[in-house]
C-alpha cells in the first residue's frame, strides 16, 4: 500500500527506529524532536515503529505522524490477541502503513497459526511486516530460530516480511533462507553496530551475497543518538568498501521501493 501523503526528497531512509519517549513527553513532542535530529544527519525519511508496551498509544503515535510527510508509522500488535485482525484494520485506518511484530516480547513463534493469519491479512492490505529477530538470551532460551521466520514468509507470500536486526549472529542462516523465500527481507539495524568482527564481517558478506537486494538500513534509534548511529554506520560501509549502487540500495533505494514506490 503506497503512502500517498508521504515523500522522500533524498538522503537516507531509516527503516527502523522508535520515538524517544522520555517521561512527560507527548507523542507530538517526540516526533518533533525526531524530525529535528533527522535533519541534522541527512535522513530524508524514517519508519517509526510503535511498540505496544511503551507509554504512547497507537492512536497517539498515529495522530502525531499524520502531518509528517517524512515519517511512516508501523503499528505493533500481538497476534495472539482475539482482536488482532480488527486492530490491524484499525491501525491501517489510523494511517499506519506497516505491521511490527515482536515474538520475543509477546511470547509467540513466528510460524504460529495466529501470526501467519495476521501477516497474511497485512499482505492483503499491502502492508510490509517487520518482525524482531535479535538473538539475545531470551530469544535463544525461548527456542526461536530463523527457520520459523522463513516459514512465516513462505506461508504469507503476499506480504513482504522484514527480519529485523538481520538475525544478529545467525545472519548467514537467514541469508540461506532468504535465497529460497523471495518475500523474505532483512534490515541491519542494531546488529551492524552492536557486534564487532567476525559478525559484522558476516553481515557484510550477506549483503554482498544477496547483491544488496531486499535489505534496508536502520538505526534502531533511540538505542544511541541518531547522528552517532548514522556516522558509525557510514564509517563501517566506508571500511568495507560499500559504495555506488550497492550503497544506494542499502541506504535508500530498497526502502523507497518498499514504502513509497507505487510500482514496487
Amino acid at each position: 500500500m503506497v503512502n500517498t501523503n508521504k515523500r522522500f526528497d533524498g538522503g537516507i531512509i531509516d527503516a527502523h527506529l522508535h520515538l524517544d519517549e522520555r517521561p512527560g513527553r507527548t507523542a507530538e513532542e517526540a516526533v518533533q524532536a525526531l524530525v529535528g535530529e533527522m535533519q541534522e544527519c541527512g535522513i530524508g525519511h524514517a519508519v517509526v515503529l510503535h511498540l505496544a508496551w511503551q507509554p504512547l498509544s497507537a492512536a497517539e503515535v498515529a495522530a502525531a505522524l499524520a502531518n509528517q510527510p517524512t515519517l511512516t508509522g508501523f503499528v505493533n500488535l500481538d497476534p495472539r490477541s482475539p482482536s488482532a485482525l480488527d486492530d490491524l484494520q484499525r491501525g491501517f485506518d489510523l494511517g499506519f502503513r506497516g505491521l511490527k511484530l515482536h515474538p520475543r516480547r509477546h511470547g509467540f513463534r513466528p510460524d504460529d497459526a495466529v501470526c501467519t493469519t495476521l501477516v497474511r491479512r497485512a499482505g492483503d492490505l499491502g502492508l510490509p511486516v517487520l518482525i524482531d529477530c535479535f538473538p539475545d538470551g531470551d530469544w535463544l532460551l525461548s527456542g526461536l530460530n530463523v527457520r520459523q521466520y522463513a516459514l512465516l514468509a513462505r506461508e504469507a507470500p503476499r506480504a513482504k516480511v522484514i527480519v529485523a536486526h538481520a538475525a544478529g549472529h545467525h545472519c548467514i542462516d537467514l541469508l540461506m533462507l532468504a535465497k529460497r523465500v523471495p518475500n523474505l527481507w532483512f534490515d541491519i539495524s542494531y546488529s551492524f553496530l552492536y557486534y564487532g568482527s567476525p559478525v559484522v564481517d558476516a553481515l557484510v558478506y550477506c549483503l554482498r551475497s544477496i547483491r544488496f537486494e531486499r535489505v534496508t538500513f536502520g538505526t534502531d534509534y533511540p538505542d544511541r543518538p541518531l547522528k552517532t548511529s548514522v556516522e558509525q554506520s557510514l564509517a563501517l560501509l566506508d571500511k568495507f568498501g560499500v559504495t555506488g549502487e550497492a550503497r544506494d540500495k542499502l541506504l535508500w533505494k530498497n526502502a523507497q521501493d518498499l514504502l513509497l514506490n507505487p510500482s514496487a
